[in-house]
């Protein structure tokens, strides 16, 4: 599988789980004004175990080129997958974020540069760093995901070749 064709898996492993969690977001904090942390815990726990193993589920039934993932996964082998990638794109994730944040003291930048943000801005901030964390570990992650021997299923890239298309030209009489 090439780096596009993990690319665009990656985008399918993103952007549903996105759009779903600023539209939580936006209603937790935009519209109802929640106020401390139990409404986003709740939905963490929530978008855990049901939200990220369909989007697990819808992103790798997709077709990529001329590969699709084998077999179709079930709820339990798409919470498996999902857990692979998401403790695995956290430990990149902070890592990066360490070396965001010591880029940033060596040119000046410290804490008291960012003010106490309201719960919409921070979570809405959140929630976009973790899209991109996602999308840009996530084509380096794949091949791990698909090498992987899970407990009961493996992952398998399998190749559709689309059967070529029948000659439709005419052909003409020939003459003896």
């Amino acid at each position: 599988m090439i780096f596009r064709e993990r690319l665009c898996m990656a985008w399918e492993l993103t952007w549903p789980m996105a759009l779903i969690d600023l539209a939580v977001v936006w209603v937790l904090h935009g519209m109802l004004d929640v106020a401390g942390e139990t409404a986003d815990s709740i939905w963490a726990v929530a978008s855990f175990f049901t939200v990220s193993p369909w989007v697990v589920r819808r992103a790798l039934h997709l077709k990529y080129g001329r590969w699709r993932v084998a077999p179709k996964l079930s709820y339990q082998h798409s919470l498996k997958v999902m857990w692979l990638l998401m403790w695995r794109t956290l430990v990149l994730s902070l890592a990066a974020l360490l070396v965001v944040s010591l880029v940033l003291r060596a040119i000046g930048i410290g804490p008291q540069a960012f003010s106490e943000q309201s719960p919409l801005v921070n979570n809405l901030g959140l929630s976009a760093a973790d899209a991109l964390s996602t999308l840009v570990f996530s084509p380096l992650l794949i091949p791990a995901m698909l090498r992987k021997r899970y407990r009961g299923f493996r992952l398998e890239l399998v190749e559709e070749v689309e059967p070529p298309a029948p000659d439709t030209r005419q052909r003409r009489p020939r003459k003896l």
